[in-house]
């Protein structure tokens, strides 16, 4: 896809203006299209739907554009995840480093070790559906969780609530694959998941690093990358109950 001499302007532009946070727009017969990122976060972006909405009305939308401010035209975990889903190319500028870059929409599928933590879509609960899918072929559903839901105490106690629904009964005693359910403070209620690897901690669905320990969990930490480690005492003391996918009995 080849950008215009002004259309990269315009892109340019709006990078500008909204500096700091991310820029967002589309571009439709060729011409860049302004829209308003609607994300909390300054680091990321939503198109607001208006927008989209509106552009779709002079034409059709040919590429998803937005900037990286202080950062480099690569892909983020973020949009590599999200880029897929749209079938379009992606336009990245960086600002105030100018360069600008298309990307190809391809497939995205982050490993289980190391992943980048984004709360809602890779975070504790994302890593047990993708576990669950990749090594043991068991879907399990999604729910949409604000950041920092555990520690308001009005709040849906979400693990424990949904993990009847899931399939998941409760056990004493741990095998592979279980999930142990615990309390991580501040909370008012089981905010964080363990996946239970047993003393090998290998994968099937991806190469990882042999690891010389016993009783191994796969977990991912608030804001830190996933990981392995030993199930020692500090996590059995935040254990409150683990529970077991009925496939699995």
């Amino acid at each position: 896809m080849y950008i215009l001499k002004d259309t990269r302007a315009a892109i340019f532009n709006h990078a500008a203006a909204c500096y700091p946070s991310e820029s967002c727009g589309v571009i439709v017969n060729r011409e860049y299209i302004e829209c308003q990122n609607i994300a909390d976060s300054d680091s990321e972006f939503i198109i607001n739907p208006h927008d989209v909405v509106r552009a779709e009305s002079i034409g059709k939308i040919e590429a998803i554009v937005h900037s990286h401010p202080d950062g480099s035209t690569k892909p983020s975990t973020f949009d590599r995840l999200q880029m897929p889903n749209h079938g379009l190319p992606w336009v990245i500028a960086s600002y105030p480093d100018i360069d600008i870059k298309v990307h190809q929409p391809t497939e995205y599928i982050a490993p289980l070790i190391n992943r980048e933590y984004i709360h809602g879509v890779l975070d504790c609960y994302s890593i047990v559906r993708d576990y669950y899918t990749r090594e043991l072929n068991i879907k399990l559903d999604n729910f949409e969780r604000t950041d920092r839901w555990w520690e308001d105490s009005s709040s849906q106690d979400l693990y424990i609530d949904n993990f009847k629904s899931q399939g998941f009964v409760q056990v004493s005693e741990l095998q592979r694959h279980d999930v142990i359910l615990c309390r991580v403070q501040p909370t008012a209620h089981v905010n964080h998941a363990l996946i239970y690897l047993g003393d090998d901690g290998q994968l099937v669905s991806e190469q990882s690093e042999p690891v010389i320990a016993d009783h191994l969990v796969l977990h991912h930490p608030y804001r830190r990358r996933s990981r392995r480690e030993i199930y020692g005492n500090v996590w059995q003391e935040r254990a409150t109950i683990i529970v077991r996918h009925k496939s699995l009995m």
